[in-house]
């Protein structure tokens, strides 16, 4: 099934540990320069915005060590419902073509 990753910009501290879990999960090894996901810091607006790559393939680990839940994985009408909504803080996690630190 096709799930949308939905960012909650207000809970994420910006820790990192889903760069590291994916990109152990992976490449087998903590390098976050290898993973499918990366956190993008607005340091203007003082907010984290995890993004994920084209070559994500949404397994959910990431979700899974998010301590914070600041990571969740709906079904495309509830992405849309989400996105209609139009909760502050809270959208799809934006597709970046490919990630370089």
């Amino acid at each position: 099934m096709y799930e949308i990753l939905i960012i909650h910009a207000d809970k994420c501290t910006g820790c990192r540990v889903c760069e590291l879990v994916c990109s152990m999960s992976k490449s087998g090894e903590y390098n976050p320069a290898k993973a499918y996901i990366t956190v993008l810091r607005n340091r203007d607006l003082d907010v984290n915005i995890p993004a994920i790559s084209e070559s994500c393939d949404c397994c959910g680990k990431c979700v899974a060590w998010c301590s914070p839940q600041a990571l969740q994985f709906v079904s495309p009408e509830e992405a849309a419902i989400i996105r209609k909504n139009n909760l502050i803080g809270s959208f799809p996690a934006p597709i970046v073509k490919s990630i370089n630190k």
